[in-house]
Protein backbone atom coordinates (compact mmCIF):
# COMPACT_ATOMS: atom_id res chain seq x y z
CA UNK A 1 0.00 0.00 0.00
CA UNK A 2 2.66 2.10 1.10
CA UNK A 3 4.76 1.93 -2.20
CA UNK A 4 1.09 2.42 -4.36
CA UNK A 5 0.46 5.59 -2.28
CA UNK A 6 4.18 6.87 -2.79
CA UNK A 7 3.87 6.01 -7.11
CA UNK A 8 0.21 8.11 -6.98
CA UNK A 9 2.51 10.86 -5.75
CA UNK A 10 5.34 10.61 -8.76
CA UNK A 11 5.45 14.83 -9.27
CA UNK A 12 3.43 15.99 -12.27
CA UNK A 13 3.59 19.59 -13.20
CA UNK A 14 2.18 20.56 -10.21
CA UNK A 15 0.56 23.41 -11.28
CA UNK A 16 -2.31 23.46 -8.75
CA UNK A 17 -0.02 23.76 -5.29
CA UNK A 18 2.39 26.07 -7.42
CA UNK A 19 -0.74 28.16 -7.89
CA UNK A 20 -1.29 28.18 -4.02
CA UNK A 21 2.29 29.44 -3.89
CA UNK A 22 1.96 32.28 -6.45
CA UNK A 23 -1.44 33.25 -5.09
CA UNK A 24 -0.53 33.70 -1.92
CA UNK A 25 2.79 35.47 -2.95
CA UNK A 26 0.23 37.84 -5.11
CA UNK A 27 -2.50 38.10 -1.98
CA UNK A 28 0.76 39.38 0.57
CA UNK A 29 2.44 41.80 -2.17
CA UNK A 30 6.04 41.81 -0.59
CA UNK A 31 7.68 40.49 2.71
CA UNK A 32 5.33 38.90 5.25
CA UNK A 33 5.36 39.59 8.75
CA UNK A 34 3.24 36.21 9.70
CA UNK A 35 6.05 33.70 10.51
CA UNK A 36 3.48 30.94 10.53
CA UNK A 37 1.95 31.96 7.18
CA UNK A 38 4.84 30.08 5.20
CA UNK A 39 2.84 26.89 7.23
CA UNK A 40 -0.08 27.81 6.04
CA UNK A 41 0.62 28.28 2.49
CA UNK A 42 2.35 24.53 2.42
CA UNK A 43 -0.44 22.43 3.78
CA UNK A 44 -3.01 24.33 1.26
CA UNK A 45 -0.80 23.51 -1.81
CA UNK A 46 -0.84 20.28 -0.40
CA UNK A 47 -4.19 19.79 0.19
CA UNK A 48 -4.78 20.24 -3.46
CA UNK A 49 -2.32 18.35 -4.65
CA UNK A 50 -3.48 15.08 -2.42
CA UNK A 51 -6.75 16.15 -3.96
CA UNK A 52 -5.90 15.81 -7.61
CA UNK A 53 -3.71 13.12 -7.33
CA UNK A 54 -6.94 11.18 -5.37
CA UNK A 55 -8.79 12.16 -8.27
CA UNK A 56 -6.53 10.59 -11.27
CA UNK A 57 -6.46 7.79 -9.21
CA UNK A 58 -9.90 7.06 -8.92
CA UNK A 59 -10.23 8.80 -12.86
CA UNK A 60 -7.85 5.93 -13.79
CA UNK A 61 -9.96 3.24 -12.19
CA UNK A 62 -13.13 4.31 -14.53
CA UNK A 63 -10.94 5.05 -17.57
CA UNK A 64 -9.34 1.66 -17.30
CA UNK A 65 -6.12 3.62 -17.85
CA UNK A 66 -2.78 2.25 -17.27
CA UNK A 67 -0.39 4.51 -17.39
CA UNK A 68 -0.14 7.85 -16.04
CA UNK A 69 2.86 10.40 -15.62
CA UNK A 70 5.29 7.61 -17.43
CA UNK A 71 4.75 4.61 -14.87
CA UNK A 72 2.25 1.86 -14.33
CA UNK A 73 -1.39 3.96 -12.84
CA UNK A 74 -2.10 2.45 -9.33
CA UNK A 75 -4.60 0.65 -10.84
CA UNK A 76 -2.54 -1.37 -12.78
CA UNK A 77 -0.17 -2.08 -10.20
CA UNK A 78 -2.42 -2.88 -7.51
CA UNK A 79 -5.90 -3.57 -9.15
CA UNK A 80 -9.12 -1.49 -8.82
CA UNK A 81 -10.44 -2.73 -4.94
CA UNK A 82 -6.24 -1.27 -4.21
CA UNK A 83 -7.00 1.88 -6.19
CA UNK A 84 -10.00 2.96 -4.40
CA UNK A 85 -8.50 2.83 -1.43
CA UNK A 86 -5.65 4.52 -2.68
CA UNK A 87 -7.77 7.26 -3.82
CA UNK A 88 -9.62 7.60 -0.30
CA UNK A 89 -6.62 7.60 1.95
CA UNK A 90 -5.37 10.54 -0.58
CA UNK A 91 -8.44 12.60 0.10
CA UNK A 92 -8.74 11.79 3.92
CA UNK A 93 -4.89 13.43 3.84
CA UNK A 94 -5.87 16.38 1.95
CA UNK A 95 -8.66 17.40 3.73
CA UNK A 96 -6.63 17.23 6.97
CA UNK A 97 -4.02 19.49 4.88
CA UNK A 98 -6.39 21.85 4.38
CA UNK A 99 -7.93 21.99 8.13
CA UNK A 100 -4.48 22.80 9.18
CA UNK A 101 -4.17 25.50 6.38
CA UNK A 102 -5.82 28.89 7.11
CA UNK A 103 -9.59 29.53 8.40
CA UNK A 104 -11.80 29.07 5.29
CA UNK A 105 -9.48 26.52 3.56
CA UNK A 106 -11.88 23.37 4.79
CA UNK A 107 -14.92 24.69 2.89
CA UNK A 108 -13.23 25.71 -0.46
CA UNK A 109 -11.39 22.42 -0.58
CA UNK A 110 -14.79 20.84 0.53
CA UNK A 111 -16.65 23.14 -2.70
CA UNK A 112 -13.49 21.28 -4.66
CA UNK A 113 -14.22 18.08 -4.54
CA UNK A 114 -18.07 18.45 -4.60
CA UNK A 115 -17.62 20.01 -7.91
CA UNK A 116 -15.11 17.51 -9.26
CA UNK A 117 -17.44 14.75 -8.08
CA UNK A 118 -20.74 16.34 -9.95
CA UNK A 119 -18.50 16.76 -12.84
CA UNK A 120 -17.75 13.39 -13.38
CA UNK A 121 -21.40 12.46 -12.82
CA UNK A 122 -21.72 14.69 -15.89
CA UNK A 123 -19.63 12.75 -18.52
CA UNK A 124 -22.83 10.67 -19.00
CA UNK A 125 -25.00 13.27 -19.80
CA UNK A 126 -22.19 14.80 -21.93
CA UNK A 127 -21.73 11.52 -24.06
CA UNK A 128 -25.28 11.32 -24.41
CA UNK A 129 -25.74 14.92 -25.81
CA UNK A 130 -22.83 16.48 -26.54
CA UNK A 131 -22.77 20.47 -27.00
CA UNK A 132 -19.69 23.10 -26.29
CA UNK A 133 -22.08 24.60 -23.97
CA UNK A 134 -22.68 21.05 -22.02
CA UNK A 135 -18.65 20.18 -22.43
CA UNK A 136 -17.90 23.91 -20.59
CA UNK A 137 -20.15 23.18 -17.63
CA UNK A 138 -18.31 19.62 -17.14
CA UNK A 139 -15.02 20.93 -17.63
CA UNK A 140 -15.56 24.24 -15.09
CA UNK A 141 -17.01 21.58 -12.86
CA UNK A 142 -14.05 18.63 -13.31
CA UNK A 143 -10.96 20.70 -13.45
CA UNK A 144 -11.50 24.58 -13.37
CA UNK A 145 -13.17 24.32 -9.92
CA UNK A 146 -9.89 23.24 -8.63
CA UNK A 147 -7.75 26.01 -10.10
CA UNK A 148 -10.26 27.94 -8.58
CA UNK A 149 -9.65 26.29 -5.14
CA UNK A 150 -5.87 26.32 -4.95
CA UNK A 151 -5.89 30.26 -5.89
CA UNK A 152 -9.02 31.09 -3.07
CA UNK A 153 -6.90 28.63 -0.75
CA UNK A 154 -3.46 30.52 -1.03
CA UNK A 155 -5.15 34.13 -0.67
CA UNK A 156 -6.78 32.78 2.54
CA UNK A 157 -3.43 31.34 3.66
CA UNK A 158 -1.93 34.85 2.98
CA UNK A 159 -4.56 36.41 5.08
CA UNK A 160 -6.01 38.35 1.94
CA UNK A 161 -9.47 40.20 2.50
CA UNK A 162 -12.49 38.77 1.18
CA UNK A 163 -12.36 40.51 -2.25
CA UNK A 164 -8.88 39.85 -3.05
CA UNK A 165 -9.66 35.86 -2.50
CA UNK A 166 -13.10 36.07 -4.81
CA UNK A 167 -10.65 38.22 -7.62
CA UNK A 168 -8.01 34.87 -7.47
CA UNK A 169 -10.82 32.62 -7.36
CA UNK A 170 -11.78 34.31 -10.90
CA UNK A 171 -8.56 33.98 -12.39
CA UNK A 172 -8.04 30.22 -11.21
CA UNK A 173 -11.48 29.35 -12.51
CA UNK A 174 -10.96 31.41 -16.10
CA UNK A 175 -7.06 30.13 -16.22
CA UNK A 176 -8.23 26.39 -15.45
CA UNK A 177 -10.98 26.00 -18.37
CA UNK A 178 -7.84 27.70 -20.41
CA UNK A 179 -5.78 24.65 -19.22
CA UNK A 180 -8.77 22.06 -19.98
CA UNK A 181 -8.83 23.45 -23.40
CA UNK A 182 -5.15 23.62 -24.02
CA UNK A 183 -5.30 19.45 -22.58
CA UNK A 184 -7.87 19.06 -25.27
CA UNK A 185 -5.47 20.32 -28.14
CA UNK A 186 -2.72 18.42 -26.40
CA UNK A 187 -5.07 14.72 -26.34
CA UNK A 188 -4.95 15.10 -29.95
CA UNK A 189 -1.96 16.30 -31.48
CA UNK A 190 0.15 15.80 -28.15
CA UNK A 191 3.23 13.79 -28.67
CA UNK A 192 2.60 10.82 -25.83
CA UNK A 193 6.51 10.10 -25.35
CA UNK A 194 6.94 14.08 -24.40
CA UNK A 195 3.65 13.54 -22.46
CA UNK A 196 3.88 10.58 -20.37
CA UNK A 197 0.81 9.14 -21.23
CA UNK A 198 -1.46 8.14 -24.55
CA UNK A 199 -3.10 10.26 -26.42
CA UNK A 200 -6.58 10.43 -27.53
CA UNK A 201 -7.76 8.58 -24.48
CA UNK A 202 -11.02 11.18 -24.60
CA UNK A 203 -11.96 9.90 -28.10
CA UNK A 204 -11.20 6.40 -26.94
CA UNK A 205 -13.77 6.46 -23.99
CA UNK A 206 -16.49 8.67 -26.28
CA UNK A 207 -15.91 11.73 -23.95
CA UNK A 208 -16.76 14.87 -26.24
CA UNK A 209 -13.89 17.64 -26.12
CA UNK A 210 -14.12 21.20 -27.06
CA UNK A 211 -11.90 19.99 -30.07
CA UNK A 212 -14.06 16.99 -31.39
CA UNK A 213 -17.31 19.43 -30.87
CA UNK A 214 -16.29 22.26 -33.03
CA UNK A 215 -15.78 22.38 -36.89
CA UNK A 216 -13.21 20.01 -38.16
CA UNK A 217 -11.87 22.22 -40.33
CA UNK A 218 -11.16 25.08 -38.13
CA UNK A 219 -11.14 23.09 -34.94
CA UNK A 220 -8.01 23.28 -33.44
CA UNK A 221 -8.12 27.21 -34.46
CA UNK A 222 -11.32 27.62 -32.59
CA UNK A 223 -10.11 25.48 -29.35
CA UNK A 224 -7.62 28.31 -29.22
CA UNK A 225 -9.73 31.30 -29.32
CA UNK A 226 -11.69 29.60 -26.76
CA UNK A 227 -7.99 29.43 -25.08
CA UNK A 228 -7.19 33.20 -25.56
CA UNK A 229 -10.93 34.00 -24.45
CA UNK A 230 -10.53 32.82 -20.92
CA UNK A 231 -7.03 34.34 -20.60
CA UNK A 232 -8.48 37.08 -21.29
CA UNK A 233 -11.03 36.96 -18.51
CA UNK A 234 -8.02 35.48 -15.91
CA UNK A 235 -6.23 38.84 -16.70
CA UNK A 236 -9.58 41.12 -15.98
CA UNK A 237 -10.07 39.08 -12.91
CA UNK A 238 -6.76 40.54 -11.14
CA UNK A 239 -6.64 44.35 -9.68
CA UNK A 240 -4.62 46.28 -11.14
CA UNK A 241 -1.16 45.74 -9.09
CA UNK A 242 2.40 44.28 -9.50
CA UNK A 243 1.81 40.98 -7.18
CA UNK A 244 -1.53 40.36 -9.61
CA UNK A 245 0.17 41.13 -12.89
CA UNK A 246 3.19 38.41 -11.81
CA UNK A 247 0.37 35.86 -11.13
CA UNK A 248 -0.68 36.37 -14.55
CA UNK A 249 2.22 36.16 -16.03
CA UNK A 250 3.24 32.66 -14.04
CA UNK A 251 -0.25 31.27 -15.80
CA UNK A 252 0.83 32.25 -19.24
CA UNK A 253 4.31 30.71 -18.52
CA UNK A 254 2.61 27.78 -16.84
CA UNK A 255 0.62 27.01 -19.81
CA UNK A 256 3.07 27.70 -22.56
CA UNK A 257 5.67 25.68 -20.80
CA UNK A 258 3.07 22.71 -20.61
CA UNK A 259 2.53 23.39 -24.55
CA UNK A 260 5.67 23.37 -26.01
CA UNK A 261 7.11 19.99 -23.64
CA UNK A 262 3.86 18.00 -25.23
CA UNK A 263 3.66 19.32 -28.77
CA UNK A 264 5.83 17.42 -31.78
CA UNK A 265 8.22 19.46 -33.61
CA UNK A 266 5.88 19.45 -36.45
CA UNK A 267 3.05 20.81 -34.62
CA UNK A 268 5.21 23.92 -33.46
CA UNK A 269 4.47 26.23 -36.57
CA UNK A 270 0.52 25.88 -35.68
CA UNK A 271 0.97 27.13 -32.22
CA UNK A 272 1.70 30.84 -33.45
CA UNK A 273 -2.26 31.51 -32.08
CA UNK A 274 -1.68 30.14 -28.90
CA UNK A 275 1.55 31.33 -28.59
CA UNK A 276 -0.26 34.97 -28.84
CA UNK A 277 -2.74 34.56 -26.68
CA UNK A 278 0.09 33.02 -23.94
CA UNK A 279 1.56 36.74 -24.82
CA UNK A 280 -1.37 38.33 -23.95
CA UNK A 281 -1.64 37.18 -20.67
CA UNK A 282 1.90 37.41 -19.62
CA UNK A 283 2.72 41.03 -21.13
CA UNK A 284 -0.51 42.75 -20.84
CA UNK A 285 -0.32 41.51 -17.34
CA UNK A 286 2.50 43.73 -16.88
CA UNK A 287 3.10 46.67 -19.34
CA UNK A 288 -0.72 47.11 -19.31
CA UNK A 289 -1.55 47.25 -15.96
CA UNK A 290 1.48 49.03 -15.18
CA UNK A 291 0.30 52.03 -17.77
CA UNK A 292 -2.70 52.23 -15.88
CA UNK A 293 -0.88 52.84 -12.47
CA UNK A 294 0.94 55.39 -14.03
CA UNK A 295 -1.60 57.14 -15.46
Amino acid sequence: MDRLVVDALRPGKLLRPDLVVRSAAAALGGPDPDPDAERRVVEGALSVELLHVATLVHDDIIDTSLVRRGRPSVVASGGVATAIVVGDLLLARGAAAAAASAAGAPAVWSRALDCMAAGQLREVGLTAAPSIQAHAEYASLKTAELFRSSAEIGALAAGAAPHVVEAHGAFGLHFGMAFQHVDDLLDTIGDPRRMGKPVGADARNGVPTAVSLLSEDDSLEDVAGLVAAELDAARAALPPDRPAAALGAWGAAALRRAFDASLPEKDRGWAESLSRAFDSLEHESGSHRAAKLRA
